[in-house]
């Protein structure tokens, strides 16, 4: 191979730029870097592959992640809806210190969860926690609890 490549950032795109902004920011703790207004550069179109596209974007952080958030103002968009097996359906996953805190404290906000924590019993994340939910547009999203070296399978808590 003659280039290199590494991670620069993830790209969704949204319904809703503000109501997508105040998710990650308020209830996943992302940090907003900036936010633009409607995005005018000629190049955009091209970028992007759609003939006169305008959009929104904004960017927001966490530690080893950039998330861009995009809205398409047109053409008009259409919501993916299928389960996380269709093709092209990605999800991101980010890793918590305290899954079942963090399960509940995201519950108590309202997040949609496709099921409750499991306990993966083979792979990388084995004796571990893990559980799937999604964004307000229904974009999956993954928290991993890895197991610790004094505690490799940490009891789920009392209800």
């Amino acid at each position: 191979m003659t280039f290199s490549l590494s991670a620069n950032h993830v790209g969704l795109t949204v319904s809703d730029l503000g109501r997508s902004i105040a998710f990650y920011r308020d209830v996943l703790g992302f940090h907003v870097a900036y936010e633009r207004g409607e995005v005018t550069a000629e190049y955009m179109p091209r970028l992007v592959g759609i003939p006169g596209a305008r959009l929104k974007i904004a960017g927001l952080d966490i530690p080893g992640l950039h998330l861009d958030l995009i809205e398409y103002l047109s053409p008009q968009t259409a919501r993916l809806a299928g389960p996380t097996s269709d093709v092209g359906n990605v999800h991101i996953g980010f890793t918590v210190d305290d899954l079942w805190a963090a399960y509940r404290a995201l519950s108590a906000a309202g997040v949609k969860f496709k099921s409750e924590p499991v306990s993966p019993t083979t792979g990388p994340n084995q004796g571990g926690w893990a559980v799937y939910f999604t964004d307000p547009d229904g974009t999956t999203l993954e928290m991993i609890q890895k197991p610790s070296a004094g505690n490799p399978h940490p009891p789920a808590p009392s209800p």
